[in-house]
């Protein structure tokens, strides 16, 4: 099932003016806007990445922040076929301009990963 109110980007791979693109799929369910809006504004939002654990090698970032008991909870999904430093603000920056139109002044204090990307 297809629910394109979860999926706020999805870009094949393929080449875009001569320079290759990877597959990206974003992803974040209503209830998880409303939690990145509710708990993470001047927050903490920190990344967990699993590496390559399926058959076609793909990436999972896990976006993930606290809630009021300091509970972990999911924010959004990305997962890709590549997982450079340029790929990891690929996706980012979409997701700051979504929450930012929803609450103009959104911003996390702090932003943890658990791995920074290498270039590959």
């Amino acid at each position: 099932m297809h629910n394109s109110e979860y999926v706020f980007y999805c870009q094949k791979p393929g080449e875009i003016n001569g320079i290759q693109v990877p597959f990206t799929l974003r992803i974040q369910t209503p209830m998880q806007c409303h939690s990145m809006l509710a708990s993470d504004h001047n927050g903490t939002i920190s990344v967990d990445a699993t590496f390559g654990t399926n058959d076609v090698k793909y990436y999972l970032f896990t976006l993930m922040g606290y809630d009021v008991h300091h509970n972990k909870a999911i924010l959004t999904w990305t997962i890709t076929s590549q997982q450079t430093m340029n790929d990891l603000i690929e996706w980012l920056q979409p997701l700051k301009v979504k929450m930012s139109s929803i609450m103009l002044n959104w911003r996390p204090s702090c932003f943890i990963i658990n791995d920074a990307p290498q270039e590959l």
